[in-house]
């Protein structure tokens, strides 16, 4: 493992909820248990993100968690509840929320930065950090979330945690790499979530009518209010899908979903956001280790140390950003 980030505006903003909840659905972490708790989550989540800081040692690595988004379910109040509706995904959440609060302390341990806060999602962090992050630093977002295509910008690129798939600017315009597209812009991409919804996220879209059809029908109209428009001024629309989208029947759901997937929608951000990040306290991580079982993950990480004076750079001008953006509030 690399031992220290080079000098230089760099940041690897790591989406950890990714990271220990697809860990939980793997077949090699799946099951793990120790004290008569699920542990498969804690593990994944530190060996995936030891190979993500090996592979990104120039870069500041900052973990971002997701809280309960209450102004997105006031929108739309299904709101992904969806995906905790039965005993079994009730169940599955309570275990990791358990672990993540394990993640978190040992994170803090070893001196990893992380950003929380309350009633707002990761992706709305992430989205105030690129937007307003001075263009001198070159963010690396890693994920296997696509909402996070948003965030994609001359100085950002979107990388997967699963494939290590790298998608730039120019690369959402490519099918081979972005197969929903192909998308002309990021704007591009959010209005065409807008009209196609987001079955993951529990979002209805225009029904029939799925993110590449979307994305098809606004490159080639050029704006929705524009296929709107020749539907009300009467001009001819061939198919069934593309007259039920130009119709009027769900341009209330398009302007709904808009601010439910365009971040810069978002209200502004709670003043209690809390960046946590410590030296690193070898004493309390191998106590937590030895209570529960974890004292294999940290092998990757006994030769990394990340510099204080560089994160603390970092985290001084992603803590201007978001306090600029609370003081709107």
């Amino acid at each position: 493992m690399a031992t220290t980030p080079a000098s230089g505006k760099a940041l690897l903003l790591i989406d950890i909820n990714v990271l220990g909840i697809g860990s939980m659905h793997e077949y090699e972490y799946k099951g793990w248990t120790h004290a008569g708790r699920e542990t498969g989550a804690i593990h994944g989540a530190f060996t995936k993100l030891s190979r993500l800081v090996n592979a990104h040692g120039d870069k500041v690595p900052v973990v971002l968690w997701d809280d309960r988004c209450r102004w997105r379910e006031e929108i739309l109040p299904q709101y992904k509840r969806h995906r905790w509706d039965t005993p079994e995904q009730q169940a599955f959440l309570e275990s990791y929320l358990f672990q993540a609060e394990l993640i978190r302390a040992q994170l803090l341990h070893l001196g990893i930065p992380q950003l929380f806060c309350p009633n707002f999602e990761a992706d709305d962090l992430v989205g105030l950090i690129c937007r307003n992050l001075d263009t001198s630093w070159h963010v690396t977002l890693a994920t296997t979330d696509t909402d996070w295509y948003q965030a994609v910008r001359p100085n950002v690129v979107w990388q997967s945690t699963r494939t290590g798939q790298v998608i730039t600017e120019a690369a959402l315009g490519d099918t081979t790499l972005v197969k929903e597209g192909p998308f002309v812009s990021t704007d591009h991409f959010i209005q065409a979530k807008a009209l196609a919804g987001d079955p993951s996220d529990g979002i209805p879209g225009v029904k029939g009518v799925g993110l590449k059809t979307a994305a098809k029908i606004i490159k080639e109209h050029g704006t929705i209010e524009a296929l709107w428009a020749k539907h009300d001024a009467s001009e001819p629309l061939k198919g069934v899908v593309l007259q039920r989208t130009a119709g009027p029947e769900y341009r209330d759901t398009y302007y709904r979903n808009l601010k439910l997937v365009d971040w810069r929608l978002a209200p502004p951000l709670e003043r209690a956001f809390r960046i946590e990040f410590d030296s690193p306290n070898t004493d309390a991580l191998n106590a937590t280790s030895a209570q529960w079982g974890l004292e294999d993950t940290l092998e990757p990480w006994q030769r990394y140390a990340l510099p204080r004076d560089l994160a603390l750079s970092a985290l001084n001008e992603i803590r201007e950003v978001l306090e600029a953006a609370s003081s709107r509030s």
